[in-house]
C-alpha cells in the first residue's frame, strides 16, 4: 500500500512539473474563428482570448485569426486538411457549428467529424426576430405573423444550421419566403435589416445582445418572435429560463399561440432534433487531428479552468447575457456519436431543405 501511495505521488508530481507543463512557453496559439470579425463566435472567442492564456502553462500569447466563407467551412476546412498550418497544437478552431452540415454530408465541407481532436464545445441559444412591418400594418402577436407577406430570410450559407433553421420555420408554418443567403456574419445581417434588404433572420445570443437589441430590436425596428428549444429529458419543447423570463416564448409556444394547435410533422421533428444538436454544440473548439495530446490536454484544463473564472464569466455575460456553459470533450464524441447516427428521414428532410433554397 504505501509503495502504490509512493508510487502515485511520483506520478502526480511528474504530471505537474514545471518541464513537462511548458509546452506553450514563448510560443503563440491562434484561435482560427470560422466567420468574420464582429460576428457571434468571433466576439466569444475574444472574449477567451483575453483570459485563457493565464490558464495555460508557459502563458503563451492568444491571437485571433478570422477565415470567413462557405458559411464557416472554410476555416474548417483549412484546420482539418491542413490548409497553410501545421497539426502542432499551434492553432486551434473556435468553429459555430452546423449539425446540418455534418448530418447531411454537405461537399462543401471536405472533412469528417474525425479529423479533429476535441478540446470543449459551448452550449449556445438561437433567437429568431423580424422588422416590425413584415406584417401589414405592424406585428404584435404570433397570430398577426399569419398575415406576414413578402419574407425575406437572411443567411450566411444553405446548409448552416443557421439558415436551416430559419427555412423549416417558415416551411413549417407553410409562409412563402425568398431566401436571401451569404453575408459573411451578424454585422452584414442586421446592416441588411436596417436597409429593409431583408425583413427576418436569427443569432445566438452574442450578435443578438451586442448588435441586434441595441440597432433592431431597442429602437423599434424589429421585434423578437422566439426562441429555439431544446429537447428536455421526456423529449419535450425546454425553452431558455432567461429568455423565457424576457418574454421571449419558443418557436413551440408561437406556432401554438400563432395556428391553435402545436407544431408537428417531419419537418418539425428534423427541426427539432437538428437544433438540440446545435444548441447543446454551438461553438465547437478543436485541434486538428495528429496534434501533440500534451497540447489537447493542456487546452482542455484551460478552458474549463477559465470558464469557472469570475472576471471571464462577468466578460462573457456582459456579452452574451449568459452564463458560460462547457462541454467537455467525451461529451462532444458523444454529440459527434449522435450526430453519425441520425435517422434517414430527418436526413432527407434537411438535405431537400437545403437543395430546395429559393
Amino acid at each position: 500500500m504505501l509503495m502504490r501511495s509512493l508510487t502515485t505521488v511520483a506520478a502526480t508530481l511528474l504530471v505537474a512539473s514545471p518541464a513537462s507543463a511548458q509546452f506553450y512557453k514563448d510560443k503563440t496559439l491562434t484561435l482560427l474563428v470560422n466567420y468574420a470579425a464582429g460576428g457571434n463566435a468571433d466576439t466569444e472567442a475574444r472574449v477567451f482570448q483575453r483570459h485563457l492564456a493565464k490558464y495555460i502553462p508557459g502563458r503563451p500569447t492568444v491571437i485571433i485569426r478570422n477565415v470567413a466563407g462557405a458559411g464557416g467551412a472554410t476555416a474548417m476546412n483549412h484546420l482539418g486538411l491542413g490548409i497553410g498550418l501545421q497539426a502542432d497544437g499551434m492553432t486551434v478552431g473556435y468553429f459555430t457549428m452546423s449539425a446540418t452540415s455534418t448530418i447531411i454530408d454537405d461537399p462543401v465541407l471536405k472533412i469528417k467529424l474525425g479529423d479533429f481532436i476535441p478540446i470543449v464545445a459551448a452550449t449556445g441559444w438561437n433567437v429568431v426576430y423580424a422588422r416590425k412591418d413584415i406584417v401589414p400594418g405592424g406585428y404584435t402577436k404570433p397570430a398577426d405573423f399569419l398575415r406576414a407577406t413578402n419574407i425575406f430570410a437572411g443567411g450566411y450559407s444553405r446548409a448552416t444550421s443557421h439558415d436551416t433553421r430559419l427555412r423549416l420555420a417558415l416551411d413549417i408554418m407553410e409562409k412563402p419566403y425568398t431566401m436571401v443567403t451569404g453575408f459573411p456574419g451578424t454585422a452584414q445581417i442586421n446592416k441588411a435589416m436596417l436597409q429593409n434588404e431583408i425583413n427576418f433572420t436569427g443569432s445566438s445570443l452574442p450578435g443578438f445582445q451586442t448588435q441586434a437589441v441595441p440597432q433592431i430590436i431597442n429602437p423599434g425596428v424589429g421585434v423578437v418572435l422566439f426562441h429555439h428549444p431544446v429537447m428536455g429529458p421526456d423529449g419535450s419543447a425546454v425553452g431558455n429560463p432567461s429568455l423565457l423570463k424576457q418574454g421571449m416564448i419558443t418557436f413551440f409556444d408561437f406556432y401554438k399561440e400563432a395556428f391553435g394547435k402545436p407544431p408537428s410533422g417531419p419537418k418539425h421533428e428534423a427541426l427539432f432534433l437538428m437544433n438540440d444538436i446545435s444548441t447543446k454544440m454551438q461553438r465547437g473548439i478543436f485541434l486538428p487531428k495528429g496534434s501533440p495530446m500534451e497540447a489537447a490536454r493542456e487546452l482542455r484544463q484551460a478552458f474549463h479552468a477559465v470558464a469557472e473564472d469570475k472576471d471571464f464569466i462577468e466578460d462573457f455575460r456582459k456579452i452574451t447575457g449568459e452564463e458560460p456553459e462547457l462541454v467537455r470533450a467525451e461529451e462532444v464524441d458523444r454529440i459527434f456519436e449522435r450526430i453519425r447516427k441520425v435517422g434517414p428521414e430527418v436526413k432527407r428532410v434537411l438535405k431537400e431543405s437545403v437543395g430546395a433554397e429559393q
